[in-house]
């Protein structure tokens, strides 16, 4: 794995690995980290954003490829990642799931169908409006708590159920009020085949994380 990279420890049947676009793994916003593993094709789609945001996902795509190659043993550059029908990126040889949170991107690699997401833990305005993208039991839960506590709880069902809905592959083209997921300390999953488990160790503070194994 590339020095740059941090590995994050775990119990659970997937590799994750932490990286810092603006901090050690800087290197991948360059032009040349860009121009030397990045399809052509890829580079274009990043032109399509303004100029951070291109920067941004060319950044997260170089550590990407980066680590995909390390995990399977092969140039990053010669990876073939194609976008399936609900436009989730896959390979051949594995499964994989890729998120990004500011600077962050948090990377997870294993053997079934896996959706991981971080996110940055909101002010409380932020978390406040965006309970009415819940489930109402969800909401409920939330909206009984302290206002100090709301932040940090609603980012928790938020990573939660991303990861539940990127293991599903249909991100949040299902809407993401139909399902229970809770704010309790284990995720329920409402799917008999998928598991949602909080990642804790190794995740920066001021942010939260979570990953969906769909078996």
């Amino acid at each position: 794995m590339h020095p740059d990279f941090t590995v994050l420890p775990t119990d659970l049947p997937a590799t994750f690995v932490l990286a810092d676009t603006a901090g050690a793994a800087s290197w991948a916003r360059t032009e040349e980290a860009i121009a030397s593993v990045l399809t052509e094709q890829e580079q274009n789609y990043a032109k399509e954003f303004d100029a951070e945001a291109a920067l941004t996902w060319a950044a997260g795509r170089v550590v990407l490829r980066h680590v995909l190659g390390s995990v399977l043993d092969v140039d990053p550059a010669e990876i073939e990642i194609r976008l399936d029908s609900a436009g989730k990126p896959r390979i051949d040889d594995g499964e994989f799931s890729v998120t990004r949170a500011r600077r962050l991107v948090l990377i997870a690699v294993a053997e079934d169908p896996v959706g991981v997401d971080l996110e940055a833990v909101p002010d409380h305005a932020v978390a406040a409006e965006a309970l009415t993208l819940l489930q109402p039991r969800e909401r409920e839960e939330l909206e009984s708590l302290a206002e100090a506590d709301l932040p940090e709880a609603f980012v928790r069902v938020w990573a939660r159920k991303e990861a539940f809905l990127k293991a599903l592959s249909t991100g949040l083209a299902r809407d993401p009020g139909m399902d229970y997921i809770g704010s309790g300390e284990t995720p329920q999953s409402p799917h008999p085949d998928v598991d949602i488990h909080d990642l804790v160790e190794g995740v920066p503070a001021g942010y939260r994380a979570a990953i969906a194994f769909n078996r």
